[in-house]
C-alpha cells in the first residue's frame, strides 16, 4: 500500500490475520485463540500461555474482536476487552446491552516499538455467564510497518 501527499511518498507494508476465539464468559478469564489466516504472510510470532497470549512483533496495529453468543436470559450479559503487555487498551465489547451501553466489536489501536503481547479477557459479567458460539467468535488484527 502506497500513500502519496505532494511528491511525498511514503510506502507501508500492510498485513492482515484472523483469528477464532472461545472461552468461558466469566469476569477476569482470558480467551483462547487460533489463527485462521494471515496475509500475505505470516507476523503473529506464536500464541502462547495455552493459546490466551498473541505474541506480535514491532509495528502499527488496529485490532478488532467480534462475539457470537447464546443465552438463556436477557439479563445474561458480559463484557470483553484487549489488553496489550498487561495494560487494558481500547474501547471494551459486550454482548447485547451492558450496563445501558452496547458495543457488539472491542476494539484498539496501538504501536509495539519491540515484541509485545495481546489478550482479550472478560472483564464483567451480569449474572450467568453466556455460551460462546466459538466457530463464530471472530478477530481481526490489522498491522502496518514502514
Amino acid at each position: 500500500m502506497t500513500y502519496s501527499t505532494s511528491g511525498l511518498q511514503i510506502k507501508k507494508d500492510l498485513s492482515m490475520a484472523t483469528l477464532t476465539w472461545s472461552g468461558t464468559a466469566t469476569t477476569n478469564t482470558y480467551l483462547t485463540f487460533s489463527i485462521d489466516d494471515e496475509v500475505p504472510s505470516s507476523f503473529i510470532t506464536s500464541l502462547t500461555s495455552s493459546d490466551t497470549e498473541i505474541n506480535l512483533p514491532a509495528g502499527h496495529y488496529y485490532v478488532q474482536a467480534y462475539c457470537d453468543y447464546t443465552r438463556t436470559a436477557t439479563n445474561q450479559n458480559c463484557q470483553f476487552s484487549w489488553y496489550v503487555d498487561g495494560s487494558q487498551s481500547g474501547h471494551y465489547g459486550a454482548v447485547d446491552f451492558y450496563n445501558n451501553k452496547s458495543s457488539d466489536v472491542a476494539e484498539t489501536t496501538f504501536s509495539l516499538t519491540s515484541a509485545g503481547v495481546l489478550r482479550l479477557r472478560v472483564i464483567a459479567q451480569n449474572n450467568a455467564a453466556v455460551t460462546l458460539n466459538t466457530s463464530h467468535c471472530l478477530a481481526i488484527i490489522w498491522r502496518t510497518t514502514a
